[in-house]
């Protein structure tokens, strides 16, 4: 199923998990529009990544729902990850390969072979400024380059929609613009791009961002509409007003 071009290609409606008695993501509903870099912000334990595991089909939602391209969650996860590219925290890259070998590892997870799996390893290296390093086991790169390395490998398939959950954790500040430049490319591309951080910082250079607080989305605008609403000189002084309200 082809969305409309002015369709959002994600839509989340009331997306709820409980485990047990926590309750983990409360009644959550946006939608993300095609290129669209959006911000999902939050203390650590708010809900977040529990939030992007459900919309990458990851996890089953306990109520509500989500539909991402089209697809719903619940329904066709299968088809939901063939659709998405997903960048965990901890870069689930395998140390003990080399560079070329994730490359051609994850490439083969996504269906890729021969020469077009060589023609998008080779764009990711270029992509990354990876170039000189194909032969260096991973675990021996730098957290910056590691972190290009797992982007590259989340999108060697193509993928529409791309999940990044805190992918700038761990890395220095020039690495963290870098990775910043090559997300808004992506974006410029089309690429719709939904990204978890709590660096108030880099919350400015998304076009939306939603403030979850306790599983709750607590705000839902521009960077500057937010600050606006709250008065606040920063997001940070905007999103500690919010969760005190």
């Amino acid at each position: 199923m082809n969305m409309h071009d002015n369709a959002p290609v994600i839509v989340v409606e009331s997306l709820t998990k409980v485990f047990g008695r926590f309750t983990a993501v409360d009644r959550v509903s946006f939608d993300v529009e095609r290129g669209e870099i959006f911000g999902f912000l939050g203390p650590n334990g708010a809900g977040k990544s529990t939030t992007i595991r459900m919309l990458c089909g990851l996890l089953s939602s306990s109520s509500g729902t989500a539909r991402v391209n089209g697809h719903d969650i619940n329904r066709d996860p299968e088809l939901v990850r063939q659709n998405i590219g997903y960048m965990s925290q901890k870069f689930s890259l395998y140390k003990d390969l080399t560079l070329s070998e994730n490359l051609a590892f994850f490439g083969g997870i996504y269906g890729l072979e021969g020469e077009r799996l060589r023609e998008r390893a080779a764009a990711m290296i270029a992509m990354a400024g990876l170039q000189g390093f194909e032969k260096h086991l991973t675990g021996t790169l730098s957290g910056a380059l590691q972190q290009r390395l797992a982007l590259g490998c989340a999108i060697l398939h193509e993928p529409p929609i791309l999940f990044l959950d805190e992918p700038t954790s761990g890395v220095d500040p020039v690495a963290r613009r870098l990775f910043w430049d090559l997300i808004h490319d992506m974006a410029g591309r089309g690429i719709t791009i939904l990204i978890t951080t709590h660096f108030m910082d880099e919350a400015e250079f998304c076009g939306r961002i939603g403030f979850i607080s306790a599983g709750r989305l607590i705000a839902l605008d521009t960077p500057s509409g937010i600050k606006r609403q709250t008065d606040a000189a920063t997001l940070e002084e905007a999103f500690i007003k919010l969760a005190k309200s």
